[in-house]
């Protein structure tokens, strides 16, 4: 399982940055480098945004219900 979830990443990683700079470019590698660290950084964002998603939603609820008009 995590064997395939590699093997996706990594396929993601090369592939994206080969459309941007040709694959026999010395960039290429660090254009590689770069897109993998954004997306590392995208998932541990996402991973560590997770948790606060209902709490988000539950104080803008409150702040409608605070704002919005009482018939």
């Amino acid at each position: 399982m995590l064997d395939k979830i590699s093997e996706t990443i990594w396929a993601i990683v090369t592939s994206i940055p080969a459309w941007l700079v040709a694959e026999g470019s010395p960039n290429f590698i660090a254009i590689r480098a770069m897109f993998g660290l954004l997306l590392i950084v995208l998932i541990v964002y996402l991973i560590a945004m997770r948790p606060f998603r209902s709490a988000i939603a539950s104080v803008t609820r409150k702040a409608i219900n605070l704002f919005s008009r009482k018939p």
